[in-house]
Formats: structure tokens, C-alpha cells, sequence
């Protein structure tokens, strides 16, 4: 793993030489090898450094656009925008009456590479959210465990019921669902993948909408 850090802070040497110096970093009027003093500065620092300093000037004339400015209307998408109010309306079924976000982004999530359960000091579980109207109708209650389904597969998740969660909305992290010792003996969590489905996704990124899933739960018996 620390070759690939080598690299890139021989990458970032070449092209912001002068900006990792005015960090701090090496000799102000050159000669040594910067890309080695970085690396040895980022294993030294696990918390993290300051690896570079620029003013705001200079960091807005690092923007490569013909004219220097961040354009923000991408032509492609003009169309798109266009045919927003002909597009149907989302046909919501009784099979899958829900709104699932597979992917909410938590203050204990991050991406798949952390799977220490230690490390998530809260939702330790990865607990799916959902409203208390619609816990009420399901009846769930936090701490119990229901069955997630969407048309791709279902999943068992830990109920969370919180009034941050509209009805007929819920949601799991992202992050979790694979398992810590490098298989999935001890998995905690839903991997969001098992519940979209690869057809259901933007047709310029290709990816999946992971926002807008339809689903439906269910409470399994205590």
C-alpha cells in the first residue's frame, strides 16, 4: 500500500513543486528530493499534513478552461433538463411502496476499505432508517429486525425509527456489508449493491440509482 503513496507524492513533487514547499516541505530553493520528503512526511504523520499552501489567485488559475472559468452548464444535459416536465410520474406498486436511499452517507460510514467494527463508535448496526408512521403501520420498532426487498434481492436489516425520515422513505449506509476478517462470517450491514439493480441506472454515468429504490419491508417474527 505504501508504494501507491510513493507515487503519488512523487506525482504531486512534479506538478506542485512550489506549493509543497511553501508547506514547509523540503529545501525553498530546491535540489533535493522532494517526492521522497513528502512520502516520508505523510508515513510519519498518520493523522494526516498540510502538504501544500497557495494563495487564492493561484489556485484559480489552475482552472483549465479556455476562457479561466468553472462553467457551470454542461450542454449535454440541456435536453435532459428539458424533458423534465413531460417525464411520468414513478409508478409506485403495493409489491414495493417505499423509498429506499441504499448509500446514505453517515457520520459512521465510510467507504467499504474500513471494516474495523471498532472504528464505528455509533449505528453500529447499520440500522435502517425509517419513519415512525411507517413503523407504526409495520409494526417495527427500533431494535427489531425486518426484511428489505427490492426487485434485485432482499436483505435482514436492524430497524432505526426516526422522525428525520419522511414517510414512505427509508434508507441504509453505505460502507457496510462486507465482513472484517476477509470474508463474511462477521459481516455487519447491507452492502447497498444487493438491493439495485444495474438497469436501473443514469444513462450518461451508467450508474445505479442508488437514491431511489423501490422497496418494500417487512417485520420478522421475534
Amino acid at each position: 500500500g505504501a508504494g501507491a503513496v510513493w507515487g503519488l507524492a512523487q506525482s504531486a513533487a512534479g506538478f506542485w513543486d512550489a506549493s509543497i514547499r511553501r508547506a514547509g516541505f523540503g529545501d525553498p530553493d530546491g535540489g533535493d528530493a522532494l517526492g521522497d520528503i513528502l512520502f516520508d512526511a505523510i508515513l510519519a504523520n498518520p493523522s494526516g499534513i498540510t502538504f501544500s499552501v497557495d494563495d487564492y489567485d493561484e489556485t484559480m488559475r489552475r482552472i483549465a478552461t479556455p476562457d479561466g472559468r468553472i462553467n457551470l452548464v454542461i450542454d449535454t444535459l440541456l435536453e435532459e433538463f428539458d424533458a423534465l416536465a413531460d417525464e411520468a410520474p414513478i409508478e409506485v406498486s403495493d409489491a414495493f411502496p417505499l423509498v429506499l436511499s441504499a448509500g446514505e452517507r453517515r457520520s459512521s460510514t465510510a467507504n467499504t476499505i474500513y471494516r474495523d467494527p471498532a472504528w464505528r463508535k455509533s449505528d453500529q448496526h447499520g440500522a435502517l432508517r425509517i419513519s415512525p408512521s411507517d413503523a407504526g403501520r409495520l409494526g417495527l420498532a427500533t431494535g427489531d429486525r425486518a426484511k428489505v426487498s427490492t426487485k434485485r434481492g432482499a436483505a435482514i436489516a436492524v430497524v432505526d425509527v426516526t422522525d428525520s425520515m419522511r414517510e414512505g422513505h427509508i434508507s441504509l449506509p453505505n460502507g457496510l456489508g462486507l465482513g472484517h476478517n476477509g470474508d463474511r462470517s462477521d459481516a455487519v450491514g447491507i452492502a447497498p449493491n444487493e438491493l439495485t439493480a444495474t438497469e436501473d441506472r443514469d444513462p450518461h454515468a451508467g450508474t445505479p440509482f442508488h437514491k431511489h429504490v423501490r422497496a418494500r419491508v417487512e417485520a420478522l417474527a421475534t
